[in-house]
């Protein structure tokens, strides 16, 4: 499956406490076996190491682990001119936070569903994109 992944699944694949940590670990195991192709956004890296190393995990661990996915991924995808106007006309007509719709609108360009854990992202976006759970 071909997939553009949000940085919530990720970090939950992570950290253990997090509630849907199992089924993220899963989809981030499928990715690194590449059983899974995704795409992200190039603001996915900031936000996967942000929120670890926020949490309080080791530096060094933070930068393999995001090394790791960006290694896997099929393509990380800047954010221009153009998809910066679409990401935030996707904000507004969907009533987004902003990194959020970058995620919906990259999805929507690639024609891809999102796997998230956002429940807002779940609840809002699904006219825009496909939305999925991990």
């Amino acid at each position: 499956m071909r997939i553009v992944l949000d940085a919530s699944v990720a970090v939950a694949a992570a950290r253990r406490r997090e509630p849907a940590h199992a089924r993220s670990r899963l989809r981030v195991t499928r990715i690194l076996r590449g059983l899974d192709d995704f795409v992200v956004p190039a603001l996915f890296p900031v936000e996967v190491g942000a929120a670890l190393a926020r949490a309080g995990a080791e530096l060094a661990a933070v930068r393999a682990y995001v090394e790791s996915l960006v290694g896997a991924a099929d393509r990380i995808v800047p954010l221009g001119s153009r998809a910066a106007r679409h990401a935030r006309e996707t904000a507004m007509r969907w009533h987004l936070r902003a990194a959020d719709a970058i995620y919906v609108s990259l999805a929507v360009r690639e024609n891809l569903p999102l796997c998230t854990l956002d429940q807002e992202v779940l609840d809002r976006a699904g006219g825009a994109c496909r939305v999925i759970r991990p």
